[in-house]
């Protein structure tokens, strides 16, 4: 997988002045998270819960920054937006694209972890 389509690797890296370790530390945490994370919207998903597909977005968006991922940051704003709005016929399908970037996402930073960096 070509990290460089999921996130910003350099700027990612800058905005931890070149910390490899905590690049990768960070990246072990949102994989742990983001799972759960996802499991957090698709139970609020089921459950109509606006205000937990609020904040559940807002944390994905959130940490999806940490890592310069557009796509991922561009889904769960829509998401959240969408929530907000209660645009009830936008929901799911925001909800399966901030799913699908996180995932893609997460399949980046987890071959980073294993690969290491590219070079």
């Amino acid at each position: 997988m070509e990290a460089q389509a999921v996130m910003d690797l350099s700027a990612a890296l800058d905005r931890l002045d070149g910390d490899q370790d905590l690049f990768l530390t960070l990246a072990e945490l949102f994989v742990e998270r983001s799972a759960q994370a996802l499991d957090a919207l698709q139970t609020a998903l089921a459950a109509q819960d606006i205000p937990v597909l609020v904040k559940e977005a807002h944390k994905l968006k959130g940490s999806a920054m940490e890592f310069c991922a557009r796509p991922a940051v561009a889904a769960a704003a829509h998401l959240e937006e969408s929530a907000r709005k209660a645009a009830v016929q936008d929901i799911p399908a925001a909800a399966e694209q901030a799913r699908a970037e996180v995932q893609r996402l997460t399949a980046a930073l987890v071959e980073i972890m294993e690969k290491g960096f590219p070079s």
